[in-house]
């Protein structure tokens, strides 16, 4: 198997930055700059929270529940978001499974 199925966040499993990654707190975002990247990527809102999360090894599950606390949005579109972010992180190769 292979090809975008294999980057796919499962609910299960727990997600973490790559300790490769260079990145830093500006104003109100987070710079990232993943190993062999042309450039640095920007996270603004609820992208931040993410990185800041995924300090330590979490699922996409946990990250929808710490979203579902903060912001009232509707669950299945957190989870569609955030599912969202993960995979785009993944292409960057800036996340890792725990």
């Amino acid at each position: 198997m292979g090809g975008d199925a294999d980057r796919e966040p499962e609910a299960r499993a727990r997600w973490r930055r790559r300790e490769s990654v260079l990145w830093r707190h500006a104003i109100d975002v987070v710079v990232i700059l993943p190993e062999g990247a042309a450039e640095p990527i920007s996270l603004a809102g609820t992208g931040a929270m993410v990185w800041d999360l995924l300090a330590e090894p979490a699922s996409l599950s946990e990250l929808v529940a710490t979203f579902t606390e903060v912001y009232p949005d509707d669950p299945g579109t957190i989870a569609r978001d955030v599912a969202t972010l993960l995979e785009t992180l993944q292409s960057f190769d800036a996340i890792e499974a725990a």
